[in-house]
């Protein structure tokens, strides 16, 4: 991004890009940039209140991720209320260290952070969604009530785990918005049928971050041009 234009986007592609020479995209990889946030996106995660974190707090939550010798550990804010805490799996800490570990950050975070400062209503559930997982978002009073990511197979499966969290928080489905971004299309016939079944109704996000092509499909790439908003979590 320069600015806050949109300059180059990559769909996805295998981490090996990354690490190994001769990729098709090395030359973007090695430009001069005057800033790179790495934003990595861990199902090995625990969120600890603000007020209750410390540094016994973080090693304490850190022992239940499971964490191997080759691993690495991050703690940092997510929002301005909560920390998170999350691994990378050796896999994942190569790749990220191509430009620096000090610059990584939890992926959701910009996306978290977009929501909240656009006055998320109660009677909205938010998914990012991603090939064979998504996160959900839930807020009240405009602060972050839930976050948590889920795996599935199946759009069936997705279904089932909205409606399971909403029924844990108690939520009338009948009042309530899911509002998709990630890996949807943009005319959606894969997930919006189903929960448009189970709740109030079904939208696209219309959050932006950043000035992208109108050609682009905007809503598959908030969570990627928030992380601009996140840089300054990296160094916490």
């Amino acid at each position: 991004m320069q600015g806050q234009q949109l300059m180059v986007w990559r769909k996805t592609a295998p981490l090996s890009e990354l690490t190994q020479p001769g990729s098709e995209v090395q030359e973007v990889l090695d430009f001069n940039y005057h800033d790179v946030v790495t934003g990595i996106s861990s199902p090995w995660f625990t969120l600890v209140p603000e007020e209750l974190f410390d540094t016994v707090t973080a090693t304490e939550a850190a022992r239940y991720l499971d964490v191997s010798i080759a691993d690495s550990v991050f703690a940092q804010p997510l929002d301005e209320y909560n920390q998170v805490i999350f691994k990378a799996n050796e896999e994942l800490s190569t790749a990220a260290a191509r430009y620096d570990l000090q610059k990584v950050v939890f992926a959701a975070s910009g996306w978290i952070q977009t929501i909240a400062a656009n006055a998320p209503s109660e009677h909205q559930v938010f998914l990012q969604v991603f090939d064979d997982r998504f996160d959900l978002a839930y807020f009240r009073q405009e602060k972050l009530h839930l976050y948590n990511t889920f795996e599935y197979t199946h759009e069936d499966e997705l279904a089932y785990y909205t409606v399971f969290a909403c029924q844990q928080l108690k939520l009338d489905l009948s009042l309530i918005t899911v509002v998709l971004s990630g890996a949807v299309e943009t005319d959606d016939q894969r997930f919006s049928p189903l929960l448009n079944d189970m709740f109030k109704a079904i939208e696209i996000t219309p959050l932006r971050v950043a000035n992208i092509p109108q050609t682009l499909p905007a809503h598959q790439l908030l969570a990627l041009t928030a992380l601009p908003l996140c840089a300054s979590l990296a160094d916490a």
